[in-house]
């Protein structure tokens, strides 16, 4: 077994969702490489990207945004354009709206796909819908390398967030049906009982509920938490371990201090007690991690990956 998957112990629910989190530039694409190719050793393994730098495009050569690309009989690789994504998500509300709303067709329709495309949360939706996707996939495996730290989180509350919503458009609809019904029947006219924006209301409802209680279930997906041993990151990541077991009541799995400098290399450069000090808190927080030692290059390929493999060190909790 690869040492780092050792670390993150046993699995029980497939597919099971490996979501990577971390500041930027600490290496998350670099871990969840590694995570993804030991983990497709074991299972069929998709591994989705969702960094706005589309650091693997760089690093595998990729030829295309969205697509599933083969690279082994149990190894998958899909590269996420949040772009891509946000206008395919602004067309189909500009198609909605003009069918709700034919008499949008006569205004400016683009100001309302432009007010979509650039309201907050809209990165954070694709995110979820990126997520759930992934708990519904027929991989075995499928590791998440997310954006920045603050969309993660952010998405990560959305859908407590939508269920309140929900449970108040649901009373409000169920007033409107009702009072609908109501008027009907003095009238002598035949009303539809079933309507379809409550039955929608109810899917979302279920949906959301499923999909709040995935996240979190340590049985479903598991989260490492990245860092490198410098005070921005590290503050992060203990921001985001505070997150984790405060709003979503979970404990990270796994913790990957990325980036470890020999400790000639860390003496020379007058970082040695920093480091040592960072290893020493990332090993006592009472959860599993994993050192990785700097490759003393960019990481740019699947076959500098399998070489930082032999420079992982695990500590079980």
């Amino acid at each position: 077994m690869k040492p780092i998957i050792d670390a993150l112990g046993p699995i029980e629910r497939y597919p099971h969702v490996i979501l990577v989190l971390g500041k930027g530039g600490v290496g998350k694409t670099t871990v969840s490489m590694l995570l993804a190719r030991a983990l497709s050793f074991q299972g069929k393994t998709l591994l989705v990207s969702l960094d706005p730098a589309k650091h693997l495009v760089k690093y595998l050569g990729l030829e295309g945004l969205g697509l599933e690309v083969k690279v082994s009989n149990t190894l998958f690789i899909k590269q996420v354009s949040i772009e891509e994504e946000i206008k395919g998500i602004t067309g189909r509300y500009a198609e909605l709206l003009k069918e709700l709303m034919p008499s949008l067709s006569v205004l400016n329709i683009d100001n309302v796909v432009d007010a979509v495309k650039y309201s907050p949360g809209v990165e954070e939706e694709i995110l979820l819908m990126k997520l759930n996707e992934a708990f519904k996939s027929s991989f075995t495996y499928v590791v998440v390398d997310t954006p920045p730290t603050g969309i993660t989180l952010r998405t990560l509350l959305l859908p407590s967030l939508y269920l309140t919503w929900i449970e108040k458009l649901i009373t409000i609809r169920e007033r409107i049906v009702s009072l609908r019904y109501a008027i009907a029947k003095v009238l002598g006219r035949l009303a539809e009982v079933k309507d379809r924006a409550l039955v929608r209301l109810y899917e979302m409802k279920k949906d959301l509920n499923l999909l709040n209680e995935v996240l979190r279930s340590p049985a479903a997906v598991s989260y490492v938490v990245v860092a490198v041993p410098e005070p921005l990151p590290m503050y992060e990541l203990e921001e985001t371990i505070n997150f984790l077991t405060g709003k979503l009541k979970i404990k990270p799995r796994l913790l990957v201090l990325n980036k470890v400098l020999r400790e000639e290399v860390a003496e020379k450069l007058g970082v040695s007690d920093m480091q040592k000090r960072y290893l020493e808190s990332i090993r006592s927080r009472g959860v599993s991690c994993a050192l990785i030692e700097h490759l003393g290059k960019p990481t740019e390929s699947l076959t500098d990956v399998a070489e930082l493999e032999e420079r992982v060190r695990v500590f079980k909790h």
